[in-house]
């Protein structure tokens, strides 16, 4: 069955949206080729809105434009990750303390609310739910950031590269690992509550050095 898009302008950032949701959710995995005919028949558009969403999706190097095949998932490898990830660690750490004098106790509230919901995702093994909530934790102080240009850079870091799922032979592992990375998140919380810049920006820091420490382990025990 096609899917069509509710709306139709403008047609190249909603085919960039498409392509780059299905790479989020693991639809289009790495190594996966997609072509301009496969975007058109899809979501019911011409082939230049299709192209132009590829060819910009390749210059953010989450494709790979191949000579006579076309486009495909780009496959990162060790070193891309861990520098990727430092950049976002970096970011991420701008981000909660430019955020420190914007944000309300709802939000404070809020973000407290998901660490628990966190906590219980993790002990059901609904590992899908803790990283919607995951990104639904960070994106309360991006957004209050105050700062759009770097919102965009780490929206695109972080939804186009990050893991989109979590699975593993060894759950009592995965458990481990995901319970220190929501432990991270409380002390952000604390930290925010308490206005401490500096220990908002090294927590952060850690967090995005855990993950793909994190990740690398993940894959050994797939």
């Amino acid at each position: 069955m096609e899917e069509r898009l509710m709306k139709v302008d403008p047609l190249t950032t909603q085919v960039y949206d498409y392509i780059s949701k299905k790479i989020q959710n693991g639809e289009y995995e790495a190594n996966q080729r997609i072509t301009e005919s496969e975007i058109c028949k899809s979501i019911g558009v011409s082939r230049t809105p299709a192209r132009e969403a590829l060819t910009r999706l390749a210059g953010e190097n989450l494709l790979e434009k191949i000579p006579n095949k076309g486009f495909v998932v780009k496959e990162f490898q060790e070193k891309e990750k861990l520098d990727t990830y430092s950049v976002i660690g970096v970011l991420d750490a701008l981000a909660g303390s430019s955020a420190l004098q914007n944000l309300t106790e709802s939000d404070l509230v809020k973000m407290e609310e998901l660490t628990e919901m966190m906590a219980v995702s993790i002990k059901y093994k609904n590992y899908n739910s803790y990283l919607k909530l995951s990104n639904e934790f960070h994106d309360i102080y991006i957004t209050k950031s105050d700062n759009q240009v770097l919102v965009n850079l780490l929206n695109s870091l972080r939804y186009n590269f990050m893991s989109k799922s979590y699975t593993s032979d060894n759950e009592d592992e995965l458990y481990k690992m995901l319970t220190y990375s929501n432990n991270q998140h409380i002390e952000v919380v604390k930290f925010m509550r308490e206005n401490d810049l500096e220990n908002v920006e090294r927590v952060l820091r850690e967090h995005w050095k855990t993950i793909p420490i994190a990740e690398m382990k993940k894959e050994k025990l797939l």
